[in-house]
């Protein structure tokens, strides 16, 4: 068996996403009231708005994550991936260019990270890094219909 970058790619971005889906939605999902507060500090939805999203967007985030780990509905799942990467690097933009002295709540709701150049580094990688993964994706759906 031949050594494949594209393979190798493929199931490493898989896991990693799926790894990093997860690990962020078990604080969020364990504390939705403090997420609540940290999505309404965004300043993009009202309070109510902020609780709901505090509801679902974890269960979202933890059901993308199963989804690209075993592979059930990956396609979908390679689609609201790249979506919430995206969503929150524009998020963290934002939130940059605002000047709200925020922390992110991204992978807990205890104040891990101040919004700044390294988090729109690292948001802006994973946006990336999401968009080769659902390439890699939908290619190889192409070679299988093919």
């Amino acid at each position: 068996m031949a050594f494949s970058v594209r393979k190798t790619a493929f199931w490493f971005l898989r896991l990693g996403f799926a790894i990093l889906l997860g690990w962020a939605s078990v604080d969020k999902i364990l504390h939705p009231y403090p997420f609540a507060q940290d999505v309404l500090n965004y300043r993009i939805v009202n309070e109510g708005l902020s609780y709901i999203t505090a509801v679902w967007l974890p269960y979202l985030e933890l059901f993308t994550a199963i989804c690209l780990l075993t592979g059930l509905w990956l396609e979908a799942a390679a689609v609201i991936n790249v979506i919430l990467m995206w969503m929150f690097l524009l998020l963290i933009l934002q939130a940059f260019f605002r000047r709200l002295d925020i922390h992110c709540g991204c992978f807990t709701v205890k104040g891990e990270s101040v919004i700044g150049p390294m988090k729109i580094a690292e948001n802006t990688v994973f946006a990336v890094l999401g968009l080769v993964l659902a390439r890699l994706v939908f290619e190889g759906l192409k070679k299988k219909s093919a």
